[in-house]
């Protein structure tokens, strides 16, 4: 598959990704980062990044339970869920584990999970701009230039989506 395509399939999910942090509510931000997702794992699959792509493959997953468990409304359900597929996404990331670099989209995975343990549209913000510079730094080990590209985009937006909202508020 040509290089310029695999870039592409990342910018599109970084795009869904940037876009995602500036929906009001926490049901539509799930919603714009489970396509985000998984275009993430398509992209880091295509790439030979294997830690990227079970990383981005479990957070589909898990995302899209948890969008499941939240229309619902039901806190307490979605509070397990996570609690519960934290420990088989670091399992399976260290048993997949490359190199030391393989540990930032574990972490990054990890932190984006217990985001979603609050109802806090900014804490979910806030650790989506820690997340986003671990994956900076994976995207640039792995050479995804797209996500290198839309990582300092999604920082930078997220911090810019988080004082607008603060601001409105």
């Amino acid at each position: 598959m040509s290089s310029i395509l695999i870039q592409l399939v990342g910018v599109v999910g970084y795009s869904f990704l940037a876009i995602s942090y500036y929906r009001k509510r926490k049901i539509d931000i799930l919603w714009m980062q489970i396509i985000a997702y998984l275009f993430f794992s398509v992209h880091y699959y295509l790439l030979g990044a294997i830690t990227g792509t079970i990383c981005n493959v479990l957070g589909l997953v898990a995302i899209t339970l948890i969008y499941l468990v939240e229309k619902k409304k039901d806190n307490k359900k979605r509070n397990l869920l996570i609690l519960g597929i934290i420990p088989i996404l670091v399992l399976i990331a260290l048993i997949t584990f490359e190199n030391i670099y393989s540990i930032l989209p574990i972490v990054a995975s990890v932190l984006t999970l217990v985001s979603f343990l609050t109802d806090s549209e900014d804490v979910i913000r806030g650790i989506g701009i820690v997340s986003a510079i671990s994956w900076l730094i994976y995207a640039i080990i792995y050479k995804s230039y797209a996500a290198i590209v839309f990582e300092i985009i999604t920082v930078v937006s997220t911090i810019v989506a988080f004082i607008k909202m603060k601001r409105k508020n």
